[in-house]
């Protein structure tokens, strides 16, 4: 073989070496676990718009009071704009960085309303999707809470006779 057949043959199998190398060394980077899970980028006009909403909801839950405590339709209306504003987030945003702060409110709205299975299943959504929740020890007492008023609740009365003296 000639010298200059050699080099090319070298040549040629070094190529395909080094391809063959940055190809293997690229599909393992891309793979595995340290890389973590793919997601989506969160639209950030978006995020501020929910964050803006869930804040809204947050004052209107908890600074603002109808005048007189005993206004039915005033805390009616009250909690429906609450739940309007965190609707709106869910129905906008279902990525919503904060989701679990939404849910958890939710099922706090739902509680002063009267409404307690409602409350328990957003607070069993904070529990169930959102296990890094800052609001998690929280809506694991509510619902601790709840099972126990729901139980001293369903257990029958004594029905003693009334001793008249």
């Amino acid at each position: 073989m000639k010298p200059q057949n050699k080099f090319a043959t070298l040549l040629s199998l070094a190529l395909v070496c080094a391809t063959m190398t940055l190809t293997a060394n690229t599909t393992y980077a891309q793979s595995g676990v340290a890389r973590g899970s793919i997601s989506a980028p969160r639209d950030p006009e978006l995020e501020k718009q929910s964050a803006h909403n869930l804040e809204v909801a947050k004052y209107y839950f908890y600074k603002r009071k109808p005048s007189d405590k005993n206004d039915k339709d005033g805390w009616a209306r009250l909690n429906k704009a609450v739940l309007d504003r965190l609707q709106e987030i869910i129905d906008t945003n279902p990525n919503f960085a904060r989701m679990d702060s939404v849910y958890f409110l939710m099922g706090e709205v739902y509680q002063r309303n009267n409404e307690p299975d409602k409350a328990k299943e957003s607070w069993s959504k904070v529990i169930q999707e959102f296990p890094d929740s800052e609001h998690l020890p929280d809506a694991k007492k509510r619902l601790g809470t709840s099972v126990e008023v729901e139980k001293k609740d369903s257990k029958p009365k004594d029905s003693k006779p009334e001793k008249k003296g």
